[in-house]
């Protein structure tokens, strides 16, 4: 399969580092409008994927005017990591696709459009690739290992390992029994615990019984880190979800740390388990 790339047409600055550009990759005919942030430095080259209902920025932290992302960026390109990050069609400002229309295999094949871009952009050639992604991010990225493993790393932020399990309880069983008994372009509507009403083709839902990211990530040969909050009760129960990614892979190296905090990296109590996280995430991608 063939990506085309629609080169980028907006920059903004981010404090105290290299230029931001904003890109637009073609995926089967829409655009995956992205975010480069590049970085003086040799360290490896990273994508981040956003979770479900996220964008390419992700949420803001309080106390603070950054999103997870932006300050993931920022300090990635501190310590010389140029990043990429990514609205899946559906999502954030890649609205070609109506976000009803979104599904795990959809995104997977966006960020397999994203890794290419990377590998081809002139200013990243001879760097490593590396992945981020946050909860359905995890899933995604998981994927994107066994379709790309050469990818020097992959880093997974309470990644969504059991997806029968995670989505079952977020959505309950009477929501999860209309999706999967829809059509695949039929939309079902519902819910989300926090209040916020969206549809989702059926599509979606019959995705999830089938998916297994553990088993897609257990033959990658490169290395992974794992990071969940003790408190996280949207993937739960942590450590365990976690752990099941380093139970289904031998002969690896790769690590699981454990940190409390929930979900969301505690962020809309302040940035500092956040820091925590992006500090771990930056120190373990620089020993690639």
């Amino acid at each position: 399969m063939r990506f085309g790339l629609l080169v980028g047409v907006l920059s903004v600055g981010l404090a105290g580092a290299a230029m931001a550009e904003t890109v637009r990759l073609e995926v089967l005919g829409d655009s995956v409008v992205s975010t480069y942030q590049a970085a003086e430095g040799q360290g490896p080259a990273v994508l981040l994927l956003h979770g479900f209902t996220g964008t390419r920025d992700e949420l803001p932290v309080e106390g603070t005017d950054d999103t997870v992302y932006i300050r993931f960026a920022r300090e990635l390109a501190a310590a010389g990591m140029p990043s990429l990050r990514i609205d899946f069609r559906g999502s954030g400002e890649s609205l070609e696709t109506p976000w009803e229309e979104t599904t795990f295999s959809g995104q997977v094949i966006d960020a397999v459009a994203a890794v290419d871009w990377m590998a081809a952009h002139p200013d990243l050639e001879g760097r490593e690739i590396a992945v981020i992604g946050w909860s359905q991010g995890g899933l995604v990225a998981s994927y994107l290992a066994a379709e790309r493993p050469d990818l020097a790393g992959v880093v997974l932020l309470n990644p969504v390992t059991a997806p029968a399990d995670t989505f079952g309880a977020l959505f309950g069983a009477e929501v999860m029994a209309a999706g999967l008994a829809a059509a695949s372009t039929a939309p079902v509507g519902f819910t989300l615990p926090w209040g916020v009403e969206m549809e989702l083709n059926g599509a979606f839902f019959q995705e999830i019984p089938d998916s297994d990211p553990v088993g897609a990530i257990a033959g990658y040969p490169g290395p992974v880190m794992v990071i969940v909050g003790l408190n996280d009760d949207l993937v739960a129960p942590q450590p365990e979800m976690g752990q099941r990614v380093l139970d289904a892979r031998t002969g690896q190296s790769d690590q699981l740390v454990a940190m409390e905090m929930d979900h969301v990296f505690n962020v809309f109590t302040g940035p500092e388990m956040l820091d925590e996280v992006i500090a771990t995430t930056r120190d373990w991608l620089a020993g690639l």
